[in-house]
């Protein structure tokens, strides 16, 4: 497994990640020996970025991958990162509270990367916006705080709200990592103008890279829509809101798009041309993959090792997501 630069951390990840999130839902809602069997195995490829956060399945995510990692004596070998969401209502204390439990969840005395994920917008606060002032301002402090006191290494963001308030953030100390919104269905984030009619991310990987940000890419399936299949698997949560303008049904309905593409490059599916799609952009440090089962992670171990997609497809994926 490639192992990538995390920006100016001085902190190495794997080119591939390992998302416990609760759209994939394995670290969530799989079983005990499920989840055993899939960290040992994404070790043994060389797996090396493990990402989680409070909210996923309630704290379940951080809890199982904290009892997955003791049992394997793994804690060492890996970067971890989790996050903090900020209700309207927090109180001042609210962001250490929130990392100070995910670490007793995760049974470790700091994390990695500790990221903010809440979207962010310029001048107005809804749907669990952060106000860019806000940001930039109580919150980068209370964040800085945490870091100061030993229990994050560094601190990062989700790049999601409007595009000109997350340029600002990224330019913006404490943040040392954002986590992109880039997939072959909207690859504005590392292609501006490309959405396939979503929100432009414009550019975000390159500002990030020229600012010495790691870039840790999210979402490259679409939520599991960029596979082309109606039935979700048993353990996959729900898509959740849309995070770039377009729901599940309309990215679902796009990726159909993808199958031709991916036959005609010779690969296996749609998943292997979209995963390798998000290699393949200069600057990502990791690109999460949200596994249900083990033989999604073993299908994304294989498609990753193959390497990026060739100059070509590269263009053919681009064209379809212009306009």
């Amino acid at each position: 497994m490639q192992q990538r630069q995390l920006g100016s951390t001085g902190l190495t990840v794997s080119a591939l990640g390992f998302g416990c999130g609760a759209v994939g839902g394995l670290m969530v809602r799989g079983a005990p020996d499920e989840q055993r069997a899939a960290v040992g195995r994404a070790l043994d490829a060389g797996i090396t970025y493990f990402d989680t956060a409070a909210q996923y399945g309630d704290g379940a995510s951080e809890e199982n991958l904290g009892r997955v990692m003791r049992d394997l004596g793994a804690w060492s070998r890996v970067v971890v990162g989790t996050k903090v969401r900020i209700p309207a209502d927090a109180q001042p204390g609210y962001v250490r509270e929130s990392l100070q439990a995910s670490l007793r969840r995760l049974g470790r005395s700091e994390v990695d990367v500790f990221h903010l994920h809440n979207p962010i917008a310029l001048t107005r606060s809804e749907r669990g916006q952060l106000e860019l002032g806000t940001v930039l301002g109580e919150v980068a402090q209370q964040l800085q705080a945490v870091k100061d006191a030993g229990l994050a290494r560094h601190i990062g963001f989700t790049g999601l709200g409007e595009s000109a308030a997350v340029r600002e953030v990224l330019r913006a100390e404490p943040f040392a990592t954002v986590q992109a919104y880039f997939n072959a269905l909207n690859p504005s984030a590392g292609f501006t103008g490309h959405t396939g009619g979503e929100q432009d991310f414009e550019g975000l990987i390159d500002t990030a890279a020229r600012a010495g940000r790691g870039v840790i890419v999210i979402r490259v399936l679409a939520a599991g829509a960029a596979a082309g299949l109606e039935e979700r698997p048993p353990n996959a949560g729900d898509a959740g809101p849309p995070l770039a303008g377009a729901g599940y049904a309309d990215d679902l309905s796009r990726a159909a798009n993808l199958r031709n593409l991916a036959t005609q490059f010779g690969m296996e599916s749609q998943v292997e041309l979209a995963l390798r799609f998000g290699l393949s952009k200069d600057g990502v440090s990791t690109v999460l993959v949200g596994y249900s089962n083990l033989t999604h992670l073993e299908d994304a171990i294989r498609f990753a090792e193959r390497g990026p997609l060739s100059d070509e497809a590269l263009r053919k994926v681009l064209d379809v997501s212009s306009g």
